[in-house]
């Protein structure tokens, strides 16, 4: 299982832009082959930090994400919100034993 995390930051006007947004992609990412989770997550302590969690079955599925329309779309809505470049991890959740 392959979990990311992608946060960022955009300037607080901006802020129920970037979720409407993301929220607004959510359905569409849920429907793409392999994914099992999208999440959007805001800091109650930080008006414009913002995270999406998702959840795909393998990276392969994930790499298809990035490399498609939705991906890019999504990505020119909200590259010109974030205040500097967003940080991803990608973290490989394998079973233990």
């Amino acid at each position: 299982m392959i979990y990311v995390e992608v946060n960022f930051t955009v300037a607080p006007a901006d802020r129920a832009a970037a979720i409407t947004c993301l929220t607004d992609e959510a359905p569409q990412m849920r429907a793409l082959p392999r994914n099992r989770a999208v999440r959007v997550l805001t800091d109650p302590c930080d008006e414009g930090a913002i995270t999406l969690l998702h959840q795909w079955d393998d990276l392969a599925s994930l790499d298809a994400y990035r490399a498609g329309p939705l991906f890019a779309a999504v990505g020119s809505i909200l590259r010109p919100m974030m205040i500097g470049a967003p940080r991803t991890m990608v973290y490989d959740a394998r079973p233990i034993g």
